[in-house]
């Protein structure tokens, strides 16, 4: 097996703890029994409140929740395997896709929490930070001339 650049390598690192992070919050989600307190304090209301008001609702938010959980967990599986095996070796297709597919949920991810998320906005915009720093370092080994 050929490894690319020690950019490549380190940055392969960082990619691999940003998204072991980001499986802790497909954990939560998919564990959840009730919205989240973030959630909830967006909206003003309790959990108490919703199932009280209609069980079916409570139970379609967490439905919802543990989709989003599962949805999470797969592409941080898949981006943990893009950046073990093609990545690691310099395949420019592999940049590409965790470049497209990591910025579409940095910033959907981003986006939910600023609007919702509390003190987790600042652990989003973290990830977001520390993803384009991860996968911008090393574009070049990526994309010259070979």
């Amino acid at each position: 097996m050929v490894w690319a650049t020690k950019r490549i390598k380190y940055c392969s690192i960082l990619l691999l703890v940003i998204l072991a992070t980001a499986c802790l919050t497909g954990i939560s989600y998919l564990a959840a029994t009730a919205p989240m307190p973030y959630d909830l304090e967006y909206i003003g209301i309790s959990s108490a409140i919703i199932l009280n008001f209609n069980p079916n609702l409570h139970n379609l938010i967490v439905i919802l929740m543990k989709s989003i959980g599962a949805d999470s967990l797969i592409v941080c599986f898949w981006g943990m395997t893009i950046t073990l095996i093609p990545f690691r070796r310099g395949e420019r297709w592999a940049w590409i896709s965790l470049f497209v597919f990591g910025s579409m949920y940095a910033i959907a991810g981003s986006a939910a929490f600023f609007s919702t998320g509390g003190w987790l906005k600042w652990v989003a915009l973290a990830q977001t930070a520390l993803f384009l720093v991860a996968i911008l370092i090393p574009v070049q080994d990526f994309f010259r001339k070979k």
